[in-house]
């Protein structure tokens, strides 16, 4: 019997899974886009880069851009099905545009 992991990422390989046009190299306009506060967007992550990757719960959730750190953004979500408002911070690779 062969044990499982309980990472941050785990049961999630059909969701991080990329079409066979996009694997490769990543595209440096996605990697360098810029965004401005109050930009809505949807989080789409990119599994070629896994530095900063969001939680699993928040894949495919659209959020509204709160904050800058760095070369990251701080980014307001609804969870799925909740009312509360989750502030997670993200890479502009794992955002696209609403």
């Amino acid at each position: 019997m062969s044990i499982t992991g309980n990472g941050l990422h785990k049961r999630s390989r059909k969701r991080l899974k990329l079409d066979i046009k996009e694997r490769g190299k990543v595209d440096i306009k996605k990697a360098l886009q810029s965004f401005e506060i109050g930009d809505k967007i949807i989080v789409d992550p990119d599994s070629r880069v896994q530095r900063n990757l969001p939680q699993r719960s928040f894949f495919g959730s659209v959020g509204r851009i709160v904050d800058k750190k760095g070369k990251a953004y701080t980014i307001e979500v609804n969870q799925q099905g909740g009312k509360n408002l989750k502030r997670i911070d993200l890479l502009p690779i794992h955002m696209k545009r609403l």
